[in-house]
């Protein structure tokens, strides 16, 4: 009797795991693909997260020569810092009442809703990166919008889910106006292992919950943050259309567009009642000439909590 017993747990001891009863860390893959953010859009958005195909098919690359920006041949391509792409057939000036020209576009070509990652590895630390592109940010103080505005081709997002190094969820940060914040995975919605993240109208913003929030200045120019301080203007998030986009993997150098180093869209604009549109360089870069990229977990645990 006490042989079976001994047999038996030589049998159990050999089925368990290497390392005892726990399991190796999964792939980089399949943690990726596990924690795709679920996405919330408020009910008045017009633009949700597609792939970049469409905006870079009805772009044209253009580069400054003295004051103006003349249009060159060629699709963007390694390098190209001084460049920048350039929907040929909505102008961002128009402010907010561009935004159905720009969604028009997008339309034409039936692109599924997306998000890009991305999977790092640390010495302490994995950081899933999921980055959401909305090819036009066209954010007004007011609903239905208004006077002021602010508004700029492109908008490269982010959600970051961090782990620990056997793979369990630590911390998500959500991208807004060229920061963000964090929180613990303890206090963010989820649904399954897939965090749920709302969405700002027209900012695209992220945020852990539905609401108003104080707009941030950050991304507005430098010399009218005291104005935006003073205006103390709102994003607003709602539920509106669930989106549970497909991830697509990238890398720094794949696919081509992943290495321009220009920026994705023409001059962002801002706008204040009685005033004519004010310019200044509001279109982002691809992601891998993003800080939360370069320096993947270090950026996101510096954010604020939210």
């Amino acid at each position: 009797m006490r042989r079976i017993v001994a047999l038996a747990f030589l049998i159990g001891f050999a089925l368990l795991p290497a390392g005892g009863a726990q399991s190796a860390t999964p792939p980089l893959t399949v943690l990726l693909a596990r924690h795709v953010p679920i996405l919330i859009l408020h009910p008045a958005e017009r633009f949700g997260p597609v792939r970049v195909d469409g905006f870079l098919a009805d772009s044209d690359l253009q580069r400054r020569t003295g004051t103006v920006w003349e249009t060159i041949p060629g699709a963007p391509a390694a390098g190209g810092a001084g460049l920048r792409l350039d929907h040929r057939s909505c102008r961002a000036i128009e402010g907010v009442a561009a935004a159905p020209c720009y969604a028009t576009a997008e339309e034409a070509h039936a692109s599924e809703a997306v998000v890009y990652g991305k999977a790092f590895r640390t010495k302490s630390r994995i950081d899933l990166q999921y980055w959401i592109w909305y090819p036009y940010n066209d954010y007004s103080s007011t609903f239905p919008p208004g006077d002021v505005w602010q508004v700029h081709e492109g908008d490269w997002e982010s959600v970051s889910v961090i782990l620990d190094l056997s793979g369990r969820p630590i911390v998500v940060g959500l991208s807004k106006h060229c920061e963000g914040t964090r929180r613990s995975w303890s206090r963010v919605r989820r649904q399954g292992v897939r965090p749920v993240v709302y969405v700002g109208l027209g900012s695209h913003a992220n945020y852990f919950g539905q609401g108003t929030f104080r707009h941030s200045p950050v991304c507005w120019p430098r010399e009218l943050r005291d104005v935006v301080h003073a205006l103390e203007l709102d994003d607003r998030t709602g539920s509106g259309r669930t989106v549970r986009p497909r991830l697509v993997p990238v890398a720094a150098n794949r696919p081509t567009w992943m290495r321009f180093a220009g920026t994705w869209g023409e001059s962002g604009y801002v706008h204040f009642a009685n005033n004519d549109p004010v310019a200044y360089p509001g279109s982002p870069r691809a992601p891998a000439f993003q800080d939360t990229w370069r320096a993947p977990v270090r950026e996101e645990l510096g954010w604020p909590r939210g």
